[in-house]
């Protein structure tokens, strides 16, 4: 039977960040709240390293960045 009930939650980004000390939310068992760093991995590190890279050269060559935040600013009505 499905209890329809949270087990735990991990949290890695807050709203405000930092979280206040008083948050209801650090008193519960089943919630963990960590400090951003979700991306903290090698695999993860090295990856975003790569497209930040990959994003410098093309700018530089006056080519589309690959990895835009922002793609509108690519549209031919901007």
């Amino acid at each position: 039977m499905i209890s329809k009930k949270i087990w735990g939650a991990g949290l890695d980004v807050t709203h405000p960040e930092p979280m206040s000390k008083e948050s209801p939310l650090l008193e519960l068992s089943n919630v963990c709240v960590l400090p951003h760093i979700g991306s903290a991995t090698m695999e993860a590190r090295t990856g975003m390293a790569k497209m930040a890279a990959e994003n410098i050269i093309a700018f530089s060559k006056g080519e589309k960045i690959p990895y835009c935040a922002n793609p509108e600013v690519y549209s031919e009505n901007s």
